[in-house]
């Protein structure tokens, strides 16, 4: 009966390992490069680079829906988040949030939550005062 115990609990043991890395969450300092996808036809993705180095690492960024815990519905927000951090400060390290692995193999992606990145950065150029957009005649 001991043994039948032990072998539950490292089974149990490696189903949670498994759930904690699948599911668990996760912060990346990198370099926002560029977004791909429409969110519709074509997943949205978030291409970086690690802060520093050439390494990629893509996120998808997809809603999580009310799957627990993150309850996430604002892919088309945060991928507008990117596309400025992208276009307004290509050069600054942010932090991804996020969760889940990179898999290549499997083609798995870590699905971003949200992007910690400095306010000067993630507003619109005309609430920084340039390309003010004018009336027309």
């Amino acid at each position: 009966m001991t043994k039948m115990k032990i072998a539950l609990g490292l089974v149990l043991v490696v189903i949670l390992a498994f759930v904690w890395v699948r599911w668990g969450p996760g912060s990346w300092e990198v370099q926002i490069t560029g977004t791909t996808g429409d969110g519709r036809e074509v997943q949205y993705r978030i291409e970086t680079v690690y802060a520093g180095t050439a390494d990629t690492l893509i996120f998808k960024n997809v809603d999580a829906g009310f799957a627990p815990p993150y309850f996430k519905f604002d892919s088309a927000d945060l991928q507008s988040v990117a596309n400025r951090v992208t276009r307004e400060c290509p050069q600054e390290a942010v932090i991804v949030n996020g969760y889940g692995l990179r898999i290549p193999f499997l083609d798995m992606f870590p699905n971003a939550v949200s992007i910690e990145a400095p306010e000067r950065c993630k507003k619109a150029p005309s609430d920084q005062g340039e390309g003010e957009v004018t009336g027309t005649g």
